[in-house]
């Protein structure tokens, strides 16, 4: 004899009595299994969607990130001019300071980032990581000098050891930096693109003794 309970077919045999309070708690039952399943599909949907929002939102910070940024600028150069100089260098040093800074800007202007270990970003821990980065360079460009110096100085290549040269070098770098900064913000509210300039850090002297250095360098090996 087929009935319906809370919109459930039930079919009972001839001679079994229903028992109806038993029907209705498998009833409720199952609309409460529904139910979960329902809000279990939406809450786990919804963990996908803030793992993935996390993933898009974390910054994965390269110990290369500068150097390949400075290294892209000094290759257009050379393509351009065929060559370049520590002049250049400075400037693709101070450019590319500009650029990365710039993209922190952007990056948490109104949105969330993250650590690789999930927790939150600041736009502060990643300006301090960039002038780390920057000062690794500069010491990695002086050092590159000064061994270069003592080398050619060494085998007698050049006349004088140039070290005031270089230790002028280092302040070259830092004033690339404040002035490709200052650019950047004048860039900014003008909304035009960064662009390498031409700009001159300290005196010619000393690039054309570091220019010297690396052609020598070069020719050694």
């Amino acid at each position: 004899m087929p009935i319906s309970i809370l919109n459930y077919p039930v079919h009972l045999q001839e001679g079994l009595k229903l028992n109806r309070e038993c029907v209705k708690s498998q009833g409720s039952q199952n609309e409460d299994r529904k139910v979960f399943h329902r809000d279990s599909l939406e809450v786990s949907k919804l963990n996908r969607e803030i793992i993935t929002d996390k993933i898009k939102h974390t910054v994965m910070q390269s110990a290369t990130s500068f150097r390949d940024m400075r290294a892209g600028i000094l290759k257009e150069v050379r393509e351009e001019k065929g060559q370049y100089g520590y002049s250049d260098v400075v400037n693709a040093c101070g450019l590319s300071y500009a650029r990365l800074y710039s993209e922190i800007e952007l990056r948490h202007g109104n949105e969330q980032y993250y650590k690789t270990d999930g927790t939150p970003l600041t736009k502060e821990e990643e300006i301090e990581w960039l002038d780390m980065q920057y000062g690794q360079e500069v010491e990695w460009q002086t050092s590159r000098a000064r061994i270069a110096e003592q080398g050619q100085a060494f085998q007698g290549n050049i006349p004088e050891t140039p070290t005031k040269e270089i230790e002028k070098l280092e302040d070259a770098f830092y004033q690339a930096r404040d002035a490709y900064m200052k650019l950047y913000h004048e860039s900014k509210q003008d909304e035009k693109p960064l662009a390498l300039q031409n700009f001159v850090f300290g005196k010619s002297r000393m690039y054309e003794m570091l220019d010297r250095l690396g052609n020598l360098q070069e020719r050694v090996k």
